[in-house]
């Protein structure tokens, strides 16, 4: 029986300035195995376990549904089992590595149906934005904006011993109640601050900047109004960069807050770690490699 296996690697967005542009992948994996089955089930293990939809309602058979709806055809039944170590609600794109998996088996199932492009276009739609789902099918640092229809994506080559030093805390963050928290307008003032911050992380990842980071991943839309529902994440990201962090931001919606290191890496950790205990907040840290491969799948 054909048996198609997969891994998905988690994200992060924003990077600060880059209010639903940016985002990146980080070397740490959802993986899974996809085989035709008489009914559709999903067996989690890991992250989400007995949370997350063991049937067709299960973001990744949906995912799938929509890929072959977009040729006009209907998926066989599947059995995936899955391996969860990407946080669920968090702001490290659980719900993107989902989609990201059931695209690529839909790819794959389909047998060339669907181009990158496609990939890109059917996962933005379900996702909403393009920030978290490009990197995760794409791999590394991506800016990603809707134009005229259709997805236009850049990559970012950032310099190779960049590492990304996460705080998980064990608080989680509903994205709709993080997106809720945005203000409805925003000042001149507060999109120049954020224009121009976004365009300077790009270019000095490209240069290998790293002076310039810190300046780069302020933010003035998204993180000031989310310190409302997070009030710990502001003291983390002073304690990052106190510890040496060449910049630090929220992660996506949150709850999880990012470094940007190239040494230090372990003490930045542990100081991220000990402000959040500080301000109450239990949680873990950890230092990962950017991912540069993207989604994948293999058939044994």
């Amino acid at each position: 029986m054909r048996t198609l296996q997969v891994r998905v690697p988690a994200t992060s967005a924003n990077l600060g300035s880059g209010f639903d542009c940016l985002g990146l992948a980080l070397a740490r994996y959802n993986t899974l195995t996809a085989q035709q089955a008489e009914d559709t089930q999903v067996r989690v293990s890991g992250e989400g376990a007995g949370r997350l939809a063991g049937d067709g309602r299960n973001l990744i058979y949906r995912t799938i549904t929509a890929a072959y709806a977009d040729r006009g055809a209907m998926p066989p039944p599947l059995l995936l089992e899955c391996h969860n170590t990407i946080p669920v609600a968090r702001g490290l794109g659980s719900s993107s590595s989902a989609i990201g998996a059931g695209l690529v088996i839909a790819s794959a199932l389909l047998e060339g149906a669907l181009s990158q492009d496609d990939l890109v276009r059917i996962g933005t739609r379900l996702e909403g934005h393009p920030d978290n789902i490009v990197p995760c099918l794409l791999g590394g640092i991506r800016v990603s904006v809707n134009a005229r229809g259709h997805v236009v994506t850049c990559p970012v080559e950032a310099p190779p011993d960049l590492h990304a030093v996460i705080f998980v805390p064990n608080v989680p963050m509903r994205t709709e109640e993080a997106r809720a928290a945005l203000p409805r307008n925003v000042s001149m003032k507060q999109a120049v601050f954020n224009v121009s911050r976004a365009a300077l992380l790009v270019a000095a990842l490209e240069q290998g900047r790293l002076d310039l980071l810190s300046t780069a991943t302020e933010d003035a839309l998204h993180q000031p109004p989310r310190s409302r529902i997070f009030p710990a994440f502001p003291h983390i990201i002073e304690a990052a960069l106190a510890s040496g962090a060449h910049g630090a931001f929220l992660s996506g919606a949150g709850s999880s807050v990012l470094a940007f290191s190239t040494h230090n890496s372990d003490s930045i950790a542990e100081a991220m770690q000990r402000a959040a205990a500080d301000q109450s907040v239990g949680g873990f840290a950890e230092v990962l490699e950017i991912d540069r491969a993207g989604a994948s799948v293999t058939e044994s």
